[in-house]
């Protein structure tokens, strides 16, 4: 059977992407990291006012001579204070954030002046240029502006960039998620593990990479290596179907691998085995009349991680209207040779080292995909392209994992 190339397979989940989820005004203590369902606007102008960017005094730079000439101090205005109006030849007392009175186009900082008694003796107009250390009105953003855009990833920065125009909740779209693990091998952590035994590592790695792209409302099923079982409870799943499930194990070519069987019987299979390492047995379906998005992932944990990263999350990115479904990579040395060229795209797990000013890509001696202490250890993904072969010094694609969970 022919592997599909992992570029067309991300091609074909994009185009069938669609809104998922429901739309939530979220107040802002509960938004972060959540997905903006719609733009938001400001409902102010910011800052409403020109201000003073530093603690100084405001003049008309006219009424500036020598450095020698003193002027007498007729205002005072603190921040939150109505600015007033300043009279030529005078200067008024600033603070940092106060709005500018009117008849005053220049700030200067206080530690450019000499204070007297009511006076103070600016320095020379040869060296001011009028409206300096003014923040003019509307600098950040003007009432009714787009400051967020649809598909934004909701950061503590436009958390607070919403507070400062006003802003109080936000649209969130929110999705439900059900993971599923397959697998009689599988017990739960912090139970005895007896003979033939497995912790399930890939149920609590999926819910966790869910929590860290801003889905935190999963639930999670086991499911065993039973045709009759894996029938029942994706009957029971469709009476009250989620947005998304994403599953691992059971969708690989094994007398006891029940999932994909069971997604075809009850939806439909859009495609299976990628040329993809590690990762091959990937699914993708829809299950239900519904059209319910199935994700089938295989059931070692580096190629959840992987399967997640490279191809999941991108499609929950198109979903959401976000823009670009995955970040550009870096392109940087490896300090490792790749000897045998492969019919797979292969991500290896690398760290980022510096050498001498120039960054390099080290690889984790061990690329097995049934373990993650190499994903602990690394910082990111190498991609080496089908057949090709990598020398000490050859440039790959990078991407971090703090880029790809972004």
């Amino acid at each position: 059977m022919t592997l599909m190339p992992v570029d067309e397979a991300r091609q074909r989940l994009l185009a069938t992407a669609r809104p998922l989820g429901r739309v939530v005004e979220e107040p802002l203590e509960r938004a972060l990291g959540g997905w903006l369902a719609a733009p938001v606007a400001a409902r102010v102008t910011v800052p409403p006012h020109d201000n003073s960017a530093v603690d100084g005094i405001a003049v008309r730079r006219a009424d500036l001579g020598d450095g020698t000439v003193s002027l007498p101090i007729t205002l005072r205005v603190p921040a939150g204070d109505p600015p007033g109006e300043l009279a030529p030849g005078g200067a008024a007392r600033i603070f940092t954030g106060a709005p500018v009175p009117a008849g005053a186009d220049t700030v200067l900082m206080q530690e450019d002046c000499v204070f007297g008694d009511g006076t103070v003796t600016p320095p020379a107009a040869e060296g001011v240029q009028a409206g300096q250390n003014i923040r003019p009105a509307g600098q950040d953003s003007r009432q009714g502006e787009v400051v967020l855009e649809a598909g934004a990833r909701i950061t503590p920065m436009a958390i607070g960039l919403a507070a400062s125009v006003g802003v109080a909740t936000l649209p969130v779209r929110r999705l439900r998620v059900t993971v599923i693990s397959s697998g009689d091998e599988l017990v739960p952590p912090g139970t005895p593990a007896g003979p033939g035994k497995i912790y399930n590592s890939n149920g609590p790695l999926m819910s966790a990479l869910l929590a860290q792209s801003g889905f935190t409302d999963v639930t999670a099923l086991w499911l065993p290596d039973d045709r009759a079982r894996t029938r029942e409870q994706l009957d029971a799943l469709l009476a009250d179907p989620p947005d998304l499930v994403l599953a691992s194990g059971g969708v690989s070519v094994g007398e006891e691998d029940h999932l994909r069987a069971a997604l075809e019987e009850r939806g439909e299979l859009d495609f299976w085995r990628l040329a993809i390492k590690p990762g091959k047995p990937f699914t993708f379906g829809r299950l239900g009349d519904g059209g319910l998005p199935f994700f089938g992932l295989p059931g070692n944990p580096s190629a959840v991680l992987v399967c997640y990263l490279t191809l999941v999350l991108p499609y929950l990115r198109r979903c959401l209207g976000a823009e670009p479904v995955l970040p550009v990579p870096q392109r940087l040395p490896s300090d490792f040779t790749v000897a045998r060229p492969g019919p797979r795209q292969e991500y290896l797990r690398v760290r980022r080292v510096e050498r001498d000013g120039q960054a390099w890509l080290q690889r984790h001696p061990n690329q097995s995909s049934g373990m993650l202490s190499s994903a602990v250890w690394a910082e990111g993904l190498a991609v080496v392209p089908v057949d090709a072969t990598v020398a000490a010094g050859d440039p790959l694609d990078y991407y971090a994992f703090a880029d790809l969970l972004a």
